[in-house]
């Protein structure tokens, strides 16, 4: 009974004090989540701070358009938590860029202050990028500052409806495309809609793009679009191939001047949309009624008797195939157009005439056939391969290093090579193929900066799936960006490009290799820590040069914001030391973001 007893008694201890534990764990939780949200809101608090501090240093800025930026960043990070002085700060920005857009060039004045660190950024951008801003935060203070790219004449009413400026068009097309680009379509359509009231590039880029994501939307207005350029007294045949490139070659925009040279942009090839047979028959009706306007309203045209003749025969084909009646009166059309029209036609040669037409149909066999059957000298026919090599690449076709050994004149041949190389590996990252992009790097002859380049972006592929070897390229790369020649903008990109990369794998390696990074930033005294960009010019009998994005815009601010979300405090104390403005606002707002980051 007395042993009954004491264990009795130990089993109520022990209750007791599992009774006893549970709230004081529960308090210990209690009291880790207060300490926690306490030093959350510290750092806002310093972050906020910090913000308003940096927006009264923007305003003594030297550099106005530096000055207009920073505001408007500073206003995209408080706008979750002050709306009010966002908005006066996206306002305070507009004004200065406006001030800037309209004042003459000073660029080289004398007295003009130093831009303290940071290269002027073109004008065009300022409002553009403060307009991205502010109409992803607020619809409406977009459409205010729309609205001002718009200014009405002294005594217009308020009441009658605007006409929109070929400035505004094309911001308002712009801005749209981008936020379709982010899947916000109905945002995209609102700021679209008033500016689809002509036919050109960006519009119909537009709608090609808002097809891709809701063909429904599209489609009406392609429709509306068509109306439009049936009735403008200034639609010719280069409005009849921007039609056509929604209707049938939606990767490829194509202009012809008054002499007949085509021009063309391309893209990613896309395949043609199922128009229904209503509107594919409006388009036909109405591309046929431009094309067969009166010779003197042909010869004010952009294109002229020789652009439209390349363009009668360009379609011909399709209106054989899917308008058949119309071929008739286009024949006659084209006779009327004249002999020299004609023969500008048949200079301009078969390939350019059925560019992007059909798929399957082109090669580059086709073209090199036409330029070596034409060329009179070796200089033509090195320069006849190094376009079908170059064009080959533009495909991915693995034939174009065999155009190459084909051209006679060594540098030139060399400075193909690099390009064709550059192109295949692009197009094999593109494909999401590293292995054989990096079996294709090893074979290369790369400059040095383009095999860091490529190492990096082989890298990305393999940083969950193969951390370590991730880590071996990285290295690889760095080891030849370290050999880049010291006090240049390259080798700062591409540090930068490499710790972007390093910051997702080693957060040790991060700290060392951004102190390495901000070193090398403070010897430039450009660097603005944005647009990475660079251009490599090949050699050769023909000037070929490669435009290269070695950092994104964004890499800087990832990395410090990254490094923030670990160490708040010590990503701070190390984004202060960069020397320019830019760089240096760049890393105070992107930690500002790391703690007060919002929808």
């Amino acid at each position: 009974m007395t042993m009954n007893l004491i264990r009795l008694l130990a089993l109520l201890l022990v209750l007791t004090s599992l009774a006893s534990a549970q709230p004081a764990r529960s308090g210990n939780r209690k009291v880790t989540k207060d300490v926690n949200d306490s030093e959350l809101q510290q750092r806002r608090a310093t972050a906020v701070s910090l913000l308003q501090s940096l927006a009264i240093e923007a305003r003594s800025y030297a550099d106005e358009p530096l000055r207009a930026r920073v505001q408007a960043q500073i206003a995209d990070v408080l706008w979750s938590h002050d709306k009010e002085t966002a908005r006066a700060l996206f306002r305070r920005a507009w004004e200065i860029a406006e001030a800037v857009d309209q004042a003459p060039s000073t660029a080289n004045a004398p007295g003009r202050q130093a831009n303290s660190g940071a290269r002027n950024q073109p004008r065009a951008n300022l409002r553009r990028e403060i307009l991205q801003l502010a109409s992803r935060r607020d619809y409406s203070l977009g459409l205010e500052f729309l609205a001002k790219l718009t200014p009405r004449v002294d005594g217009e009413s308020e009441t009658i409806p605007r006409e929109l400026s070929s400035v505004e068009n094309s911001e308002r097309l712009r801005l749209a495309t981008e936020l379709l680009a982010n899947n916000d379509v109905a945002r995209a359509m609102q700021f679209a809609d008033p500016a689809l009231t002509r036919v050109d590039a960006r519009s119909i880029e537009f709608l090609v793009s808002l097809r891709e994501k809701d063909a429904t939307a599209a489609d009406p207005r392609f429709a509306a679009l068509l109306g439009m350029a049936a009735t403008d007294p200034s639609s010719d045949a280069n409005t009849v191939s921007m039609l056509t490139s929604y209707a049938f070659t939606p990767w490829i925009y194509l202009v012809v001047s008054r002499s007949g040279i085509p021009s063309s942009n391309s893209y990613l090839r896309r395949d043609a949309p199922q128009l229904s047979p209503q509107l594919r028959r409006a388009f036909f009706e109405v591309t046929a009624r431009i094309l067969m306007r009166p010779l003197t309203q042909i010869d004010q045209s952009s294109a002229g008797r020789a652009g439209t003749h390349f363009m009668v025969m360009r379609l011909l084909p399709l209106f054989q195939q899917f308008a058949s009646d119309f071929v008739g009166p286009l024949n006659a059309q084209l006779a009327s157009l004249g002999p020299e029209a004609a023969k500008a036609t048949a200079d301009a040669g078969e390939v350019a005439l059925r560019r992007g037409m059909a798929a399957g149909t082109e090669s580059p066999g086709d073209e090199l056939a036409e330029r070596l059957d034409r060329a009179k000298n070796s200089d033509e026919r090195d320069r006849a391969y190094a376009f079908a090599a170059m064009h080959a690449a533009e495909q991915a076709e693995p034939a174009a290093r065999e155009l190459t050994e084909k051209i006679e004149d060594t540098e030139t041949r060399k400075g193909v090579k690099t390009f064709v190389d550059y192109m295949l590996i692009r197009a094999l990252v593109i494909q999401k193929r590293p292995d054989d992009a990096l079996a294709l790097i090893q074979k290369a002859e790369l400059p040095r900066l383009l095999r860091a380049y490529f190492l990096t972006r082989v890298a990305t592929f393999k940083l969950k799936s193969d951390p370590v070897r991730a880590t071996e390229l990285l290295d690889d790369a760095l080891t030849e960006t370290r050999r880049l020649d010291p006090g240049t903008s390259d080798r700062v990109h591409s540090l930068l490009a490499v710790l972007r990369q390093f910051s997702e794998l080693d957060r040790t390696r991060s700290w060392e290799l951004l102190s390495e990074t901000i070193k090398a930033a403070n010897s430039i005294s450009d660097f603005t820590g944005e647009r990475g960009q660079t251009s490599v010019t090949l050699e050769g009998k023909f000037s070929v040069r490669l435009s290269v994005e070695l950092a994104s815009a964004t890499d800087l601010a990832d990395v410090l914001r990254q490094l923030a979300e670990e160490n708040f405090y010590q990503a701070l104390d190390v984004g202060k030391t960069f020397r320019g403005d830019a760089p240096r606002a760049i890393a105070m707002i992107a930690v500002a973001r790391s703690v007060l980051s919002g929808p």
